[in-house]
């Protein structure tokens, strides 16, 4: 292997495509997972009661799509997507993606789980859209910036998050008041008794809320500080799944296809291993 030239090294892979395979694949599976509510959603005509969807970019008002196009729009964003997976012509179907992509969440994005949860989608298609390493071999020359980016996007989530209680609350949050609010709201129209038995100690709501805040305004230093992520990562997981059993509140569902920006070195093994 140390005779090989550095292109088909596996010490250097090109994790910008394997990125690109392993979020398209883990995004067509909750598509996949989810298709069937979205499209009887999209039916019972959402328009009616929360009105016309926002526009484009705040401007360009999108057309009202019939249930035949829905599904049509979201079989081509599934295909699109598998096509990216099997890394045929990933730019154009990442392309074709994002623009499936404005159509088809547009139509539903009253949905309680697709309402600004969303969002990173469209970024991390467009940066595969314009990424030179995407369209290239998993052990081809490439480029990293499209990784950093994609970090860059997640650690905005949390960071905006933070700073957004801080302007409501201030330092205050950390008292664990708000949070005790929070679940009790959320428990009144979600039934979820864990997040009832949790609001029931404030000790426990305060140490809750610091350590949400201490999380979501630092998430941004494993860009700097890669040895970080294994904690992080454990936060991640410790936190969506606190606010899906106490709130019922679900971002980790479209945040998960982003995060294999952070597993594309266990792709490569498992794929050596493996012969995937």
């Amino acid at each position: 292997m140390g005779n090989l030239p550095d292109i088909f090294h596996p010490a250097s892979p090109n994790h910008a495509a394997m990125f690109a395979r392993l979020f398209s694949a883990v995004l067509t599976i909750q598509l996949l997972i989810s298709f069937r509510d979205q499209y009887l959603y999209f039916k019972s005509q959402p328009s009616r009661i929360y009105g016309k969807p926002a526009r484009l970019l705040g401007r360009f008002r999108l057309p009202v799509l019939s249930a035949s196009q829905f599904m049509d729009v979201g079989f081509l964003l599934l295909l699109s997507l598998v096509f990216i997976v099997i890394g045929f012509l990933p730019r154009l179907f990442a392309l074709s993606a994002l623009i499936c992509y404005v159509f088809y969440f547009n139509s539903i994005l009253s949905l309680a789980y697709v309402q600004r949860k969303t969002n990173l989608l469209p970024l991390v298609l467009l940066i595969l859209v314009v990424s030179p390493s995407v369209d290239e071999h998993l052990f081809a020359a490439s480029t990293t910036w499209e990784l950093v980016l994609v970090k860059i996007g997640l650690s905005q989530v949390y960071l905006s998050a933070g700073i957004q209680k801080l302007q409501q609350s201030g330092w205050d949050w950390c008292t664990g008041r708000s949070v005790q609010a929070y679940l009790l709201e959320n428990y009144l129209w979600s039934d979820r008794r864990a997040g009832l038995l949790v609001a029931q100690n404030r000790k426990l709501c305060a140490v809750l809320a610091t350590l949400t805040l201490a999380f979501e305004l630092t998430f941004w230093i494993i860009i700097f500080i890669p040895s970080l992520t294994c904690i992080y990562l454990a936060a991640v997981v410790l936190f969506h799944t606190g606010t899906l059993a106490t709130m019922r509140i679900n971002y980790g569902k479209y945040l998960l296809p982003v995060y294999m920006v952070f597993f594309t070195d266990l792709a490569f093994w498992a794929k050596d291993k493996f012969g995937l």
